[in-house]
């Protein structure tokens, strides 16, 4: 379960745009044999006086627009982070959560406190699931302290976590069963940094709900992390199957979990213990994403699917590696290669 992207540097500064589509007049006069050609408008979506609008994504696809056009993420405020340089927005402004629509940036707000926060996930009916600070300093880390948040109809609601000190929170499905991962009490050697989210005790996959927090539990690890859910509630994720670790990589081996009807499914393996990106989950519960080989090699990561019955190779896309970034609810996948990565490989 060494992700490669899962870092607490979680917000990536863009200059965020929408690109809206136009028809003009002069198309919808065009003769019916001629192809019509789509004009696009680019939005700056702008910030609440800060320099930067940032998306927030945890090494994951994230629905971060949803079909309404109402988009979600992170923008800058004027203030400058009280907690410099160990800030929650790389660029140590502090930022706040938003919902665009129809040209209006809205402030979705932070926990009490000079905090940051970031919207990660955005439903079709407008639920929005991300984190925030909470003012405190995490006494085994250091650094601030962020919360799973979930804002239902522009009230934010502070999810907790399972004892520890740090949760944040992945996706949320239109019924406001809300995913992610929260820390416990229980002192974990594999996630301290850079490892997992270096939160210094064990951080365990969790389904909230209804105002209770359920630890979904692992696949007989230490650590498990909840990066999906879809409207039937299942919960894709990845988790730690043992407490030993693989001579190769350092950490237990990983696998890629389906959760459901209080259950935790061990998806297995295409020969590797390494997950380096789970990206979708379609209403039929399959799933996509990539992991290592036998190798175990970073820079040698092949696309797998779960198809509902068995774990799929999809194989590399024009190289020696690939990754499955999408799949719609007819199983279609969406795969691509990605750009070489710089991971050194330890020999031993």
């Amino acid at each position: 379960m060494k992700c490669k992207t899962w870092t607490r540097s979680i917000a990536v500064p863009l200059f965020a745009v929408l690109a809206m589509q136009l028809q003009l007049a002069a198309q919808d006069n065009q003769s019916q044999s001629e192809p019509k050609h789509h004009h696009y408008q680019l939005i700056d979506l702008g910030t609440f006086g800060g320099p930067n609008t940032n998306f927030f994504t945890l090494g994951q696809a994230a629905q971060i627009l949803n079909n309404r056009g109402i988009a979600t993420g992170a923008a800058d405020t004027s203030m400058p982070d009280p907690d410099a340089p160990n800030c929650i927005n790389p660029d140590c402004f502090i930022t706040h959560a938003f919902q665009w629509h129809g040209g209006e940036l809205t402030d979705l707000g932070a926990l009490p406190g000079v905090n940051s926060s970031l919207g990660g996930w955005i439903t079709t009916n407008g639920l929005v699931a991300g984190i925030s600070g909470n003012s405190e300093i995490d006494p085994l880390t250091g650094g601030p302290e962020i919360r799973a948040v979930f804002w239902n109809d522009g009230q934010l609601i502070n999810l907790g976590t399972l004892g520890g000190n740090e949760s944040l929170a992945s996706a949320v499905n239109s019924r406001g069963q809300v995913v992610g991962s929260a820390a416990n009490t229980i002192p974990d050697p594999f996630n301290t940094a850079p490892n997992l989210f270096g939160w210094g005790t064990q951080m365990r996959a969790f389904l909230w709900q209804n105002g209770v927090m359920l630890d979904l539990g692992t696949l007989g690890g230490p650590d498990s992390v909840a990066g999906l859910v879809n409207e039937a509630g299942q919960v894709a994720g990845f988790s730690y199957t043992s407490y030993t670790p693989n001579a190769t990589t350092g950490v237990p081996p990983g696998h890629v979990f389906l959760w459901e009807n209080g259950k935790m499914h061990d998806l297995g393996t295409i020969g590797g213990t390494q997950v380096f990106q789970l990206n979708a989950l379609n209403e039929r519960g399959q799933v996509v994403g990539s992991m290592t080989l036998e190798d175990e090699n970073p820079n040698h990561v092949h696309p797998f699917l779960w198809d509902g019955a068995k774990l799929l190779n999809l194989g590399a896309v024009g190289g020696d590696e690939g990754e499955a970034d999408w799949l719609n609810d007819a199983g279609e996948v969406l795969a691509m290669r990605p750009p070489p990565i710089s991971v050194p490989v330890e020999e031993r």
